[in-house]
């Protein structure tokens, strides 16, 4: 399990800053969000990929802006908006893969929209963001996300079941301690279908804390997915806040490095 870092982690610079820092950091992995709809384009998307490049880092995952459109927009029910939208989808897929990612990380429909969007729908409409990801080689995948559908055990489990052997996930730590779900009967209900993990650690202090900086048991995480034979990697996922984000995440990096041994 190689460890990386997301852009994500020092927004709101400049994607493309971002991703320097992260370089600069030593990391072997990085997840870019992409933060306006420009930056889904295929130049500024090989300006990126010249900066891992040079970097020395490979893109293992890309995040979408829009997750704030999706419950209306993407799996809504007026059926014209979703054509109109579902083309940032496709640029998302595609400038992944002109990233050389793997991943595309969805956050789905919010868990109490206005207007109800029933399972079925959902299940269906984000089939069709897996199939635009196939068509660039690229796997679509639901992250939990707290105070989204996808913050509950039992749905991912519906959902699991749904889409069968197309259901992947982005597992993320805090999002579990937020939605008040336990994390490692979360890891273990879905061990065998996390591709991509993103970390943080929590505790009194927060329920967002740089790896190291609080009391979660990184050792456990590991040895659940050892068990599930995990081939991805750990990209850390914190926010700049009111710390120096840079020295934070570098302190992360020894801090993992020693506990997991690499």
């Amino acid at each position: 399990m190689k460890l990386g870092a997301s852009t994500a982690c020092f927004y709101p610079l400049e994607t493309e800053q971002a991703l320097k820092n992260v370089c600069a950091l030593g990391f072997e992995k990085a997840e870019v969000f992409m933060n306006a709809p420009s930056e889904l384009e295929e130049p500024f998307a090989k300006e990126l990929g010249r900066i891992a490049e040079n970097g020395g880092i490979d893109i293992i995952s890309v995040h979408p802006f829009s997750s704030f459109l999706e419950s209306s927009c993407i799996f809504g029910d007026y059926q014209r908006r979703f054509e109109d939208y579902i083309g940032l989808y496709q640029k998302t897929c595609h400038a992944a893969a002109v990233l050389g990612a793997k991943f595309v990380v969805i956050h789905g429909a919010v868990a109490m929209p206005k207007i109800p969007i029933p399972d079925e729908r959902y299940f269906e409409r984000f089939r069709y963001l897996i199939e635009l990801g196939k068509a660039e080689g690229i796997m679509v995948c639901q992250e939990n996300v707290n105070r989204f559908k996808s913050q509950s055990i039992d749905f991912c489990r519906k959902m699991r079941d749904a889409l069968g052997s197309d259901y992947n996930m982005v597992f993320d730590i805090k999002q579990t301690v937020r939605a008040g779900e336990d994390t490692f009967t979360f890891l273990e209900a879905f061990k065998h279908q996390i591709r991509h993990l993103h970390i943080s650690d929590n505790g009194a202090a927060g329920d967002c804390l740089p790896p190291g900086k609080g009391t979660f048991d990184f050792k456990r995480l590991k040895n659940i997915m050892d068990t599930a034979d995990y081939k991805g990697d750990a990209v850390i996922e914190i926010y700049s806040g009111s710390y120096d984000v840079a020295k934070e995440l570098k302190e992360s990096k020894v801090y993992l490095d020693k506990l997991w041994q690499r």
